[in-house]
């Protein structure tokens, strides 16, 4: 099967991330009991249950301001492996001799990206929200809970900008680096104009996150959601992987 060519291509990148990340975030839930006593490292869950609340929502921005980037990290690293990359090395004749069109080859290889994705976003969060719920006898982190789906959906459309620069580029590298640049480049231009111009550009689909990150304060009442940064992210989402398909099929090796 195709999808278990995808994922012996992308496993290794899928369990160095979901590692990465699953200890970074237990790591920082564990941070506010961690103590030295006479010259020895302690846990204190004293803290966790005096505050609990305060506490939920400090270990909740410490774990934000790194986990943020795994929906984008997942996806330019994940897409990297699409089927494009496989013009440069060759390898692609084998694959297109199969009895398989091109159009089910890219979206097979998405699909199987997605699955890794949401496990690379869900499982170090929700970790640490089972954890920090044992620690502070509290589950109510609404936040802490969409966390990871948010960073899926800002993941998506990157998924697919990576699948097509791969696409284009015919390379691993080539649509790794063409991806990441085509984001940081936006990045970089939008605060370049809004600073002295004070215009408001679209963050293309980054609002969701960006709306979890500003709203993620203790005693802060949420503010409206972003729905059409929402519809954006989904649009660009379906657009970008449909565009490396025609590609694919237009190619000659």
């Amino acid at each position: 099967m195709y999808a278990w060519k995808c994922w012996r291509e992308s496993r290794a990148r899928f369990f160095f991330l979901l590692i990465l990340f699953s200890v970074t975030a237990l790591l920082f839930t564990l941070q506010p009991g961690i103590e030295v006593r006479d010259g020895w490292w302690h846990f204190d869950r004293n803290e966790y249950i005096r505050n609990p609340w305060p506490t939920a929502h400090v270990v909740f921005s410490m774990i934000l301001s790194v986990l943020w980037c795994s929906g984008f990290l997942s996806a330019v690293f994940l897409g990297a492996t699409a089927p494009g990359s496989e013009i440069e090395p060759g390898t692609i004749e084998y694959l297109w001799t199969r009895p398989r069109t091109r159009a089910s080859v890219t979206w097979t290889h998405w699909g199987v990206c997605v699955g890794e994705m949401v496990l690379v976003a869900v499982v170090p969060i929700y970790l640490a929200a089972a954890l920090l719920g044992a620690l502070t006898k509290h589950w109510d982190f609404p936040f802490l809970f969409s966390a990871p789906w948010m960073m899926v959906i800002v993941g998506l459309p990157v998924l697919g900008l990576t699948t097509l620069m791969t696409a284009l580029r015919r390379s691993a590298s080539g649509g790794l680096i063409y991806a990441s640049g085509v984001v940081i480049v936006y990045a970089i231009l939008r605060q370049i104009i809004i600073v002295p111009l004070h215009l408001n550009l679209p963050t293309l689909f980054a609002g969701p996150l960006i709306w979890l990150m500003n709203n993620n304060q203790f005693g802060v009442t949420p503010s409206a959601f972003p729905w059409g940064a929402l519809w954006r992210a989904v649009f660009l989402a379906a657009a970008f992987p449909l565009a490396a398909q025609y590609l694919l099929k237009r190619a000659e090796v």
